[in-house]
């Protein structure tokens, strides 16, 4: 959920699509009915706490 950039109030995510593998477009709408604002978020990785290991790591840690 996001807030409303104009009352604050929350919003809710109507549809959303993909810009690319790493990058979605996020469509909201203000759940207050007296101010009703659209608008439009991107969400996108930014960065990995903990990333999955290559596969080459995979078998240096299994003795292979």
């Amino acid at each position: 959920m996001f807030h409303c950039p104009q009352c604050h109030s929350s919003a809710h995510a109507r549809t959303s699509r993909y810009l690319s593998e790493n990058t979605k477009e996020r469509y909201h709408q203000c759940t207050n009915v007296n101010c009703s604002c659209t608008f439009v978020t991107m969400e996108s990785v930014e960065r990995f706490i903990v990333a999955k290991p290559k596969n080459e790591d995979v078998g240096a840690r299994k003795g292979l």
